[in-house]
């Protein structure tokens, strides 16, 4: 699998499952940056390094991106994962789960195929 369908449903319509991306939904926020209440579910703790190494950004994108309008990659398909649960509702829920971490997984090489 190089892409699936969901995917690419998700980036153009900003939608997964109904709910909006956004600010308030978003695990890509450099951890140390990230004030919301309550704060979402992440991979990991992510920090957003300058090119210098020592300048931290809000977020893989920019400082003054509207988080509506962000159509970067990785943030959705974390913010799928991050949701797994949202998606046990139905096989094709789950099945589109599944296509969304193994296309992660094959991106940043975790999985030697």
């Amino acid at each position: 699998m190089i892409s699936s369908k969901y995917y690419h449903e998700i980036i153009t319509t900003g939608k997964m499952l109904g709910r909006p991306f956004g600010w308030m939904e978003c695990p890509s926020v450099t951890i140390t940056m990230d004030n919301r209440d309550p704060r979402p579910r992440r991979l990991t703790n992510f920090i957003r390094w300058a090119s210098d190494l020592k300048t931290v950004h809000r977020c893989c994108t920019s400082e003054t991106r509207d988080c509506s309008t962000c159509k970067d990659g990785a943030a959705h398909m974390s913010w799928v994962m991050v949701n797994k649960r949202a998606h046990m509702n139905s096989t094709r829920d789950l099945q589109n789960w599944i296509e969304i971490y193994e296309m992660f997984a094959k991106l940043y090489q975790f999985l030697p195929w």
